[in-house]
């Protein structure tokens, strides 16, 4: 029995190329990178929308050869509702990594305790910290995070001296787990993506034109820098608040929001163009400023 262990607290991982020759060729290394860039981007996307976040090369060494790299998080904002943890986006790699790597016919046990979650595939286990496993559910749907884990995948197969890869953290006594050249189609992916279409979300200040003060996905009307758009809120703990009389809502009373952004490119200019919007967070609700009577 082999067992993959996921760590919690982690900011750095180290992409070992296993390679005779200890070099690579550049465009490999290029196109490994930005595969891991964009699963991390992909991931922090549905998790952690509140941070921007990169991934940045550490250091480059041999033994085979390395590459050290780290996430660098841009807080978007001074205080949030809640606090993601950042080393969770690393582990949601490993647990993916680790679940295609040891994927069995049978489905999978999966045992939860208050800690700790241990997935049991075949003959072998997995063990996640269990805000990873639920962090890795939000993503487990994303084609492209899988397609983007694919891309370092494919990269590597550019070499044709490279025989095993690894995405492991940097423990010098500890030898890290190689995936063979002959697993690699493992993470390749046939599915394609629009790349028409993407989303993004801003952090900004929308003002109310018309509120729509029930759950549900019925649109309010916002003023969105001089633009008039619709969009609704999903943000349940907004409601909460509401119902609650927490908060009162009137027109021209602002709101500082996580704002989803659907955009689709024009065939012909290439521009990305905004098409569809939907508040996913609330993080502050600014009364309209009153004239006071003198």
């Amino acid at each position: 029995m082999t067992v993959y262990e996921v760590n919690r607290e982690v900011d750095r991982f180290v992409l070992l190329f296993e390679t005779p020759r200890q070099e690579i060729n550049a465009y490999a290394l290029a196109s490994a990178l930005v595969g891991l860039t964009d699963a991390i981007r992909e991931a922090n996307s549905s998790i952690n929308p509140g941070y921007r976040v990169e991934v940045v090369v550490e250091a480059l060494s041999k033994g085979s050869f390395k590459a050290t790299v780290k996430t660098v998080f841009t807080q978007a904002r001074n205080l949030f509702s809640h606090q993601a943890v950042q080393a969770v986006l690393w582990g949601i790699v490993s647990t993916h990594i680790y679940e295609k790597l040891i994927k069995a016919d049978e489905p999978p046990k999966v045992i939860v305790s208050e800690d700790l979650v241990v997935i049991e595939i075949g003959n072998d286990k997995i063990i996640v910290p269990r805000d990873v496993y639920e962090a890795k559910r939000q993503v487990a749907n994303s084609q492209r995070f899988k397609n983007a884990i694919g891309k370092v995948f494919n990269a590597a197969t550019e070499d044709p001296n490279v025989t095993g890869l690894s995405l492991s953290e940097d423990k010098p006594n500890v030898p890290p787990i190689i995936i063979p050249r002959e697993k690699f189609s493992l993470f390749q992916s046939d599915q394609v993506i629009d790349e028409n279409v993407r989303e993004i979300v801003e952090i900004t200040q929308v003002e109310i034109s018309r509120a729509v003060l029930e759950r549900g996905k019925r649109r309010w009307e916002f003023f969105w820098r001089g633009v008039k758009i619709a969009a609704p809120i999903s943000d349940n703990n907004f409601f909460n608040r509401f119902f609650a009389h927490e908060i009162t809502i009137a027109p021209g009373d602002a709101l500082e929001v996580a704002l989803q952004i659907v955009q689709e490119k024009n065939p012909d200019s290439g521009i990305f163009v905004n098409v569809r919007y939907e508040i996913i967070e609330v993080f502050d609700h600014i009364p309209r400023l009153k004239q006071a009577n003198l």
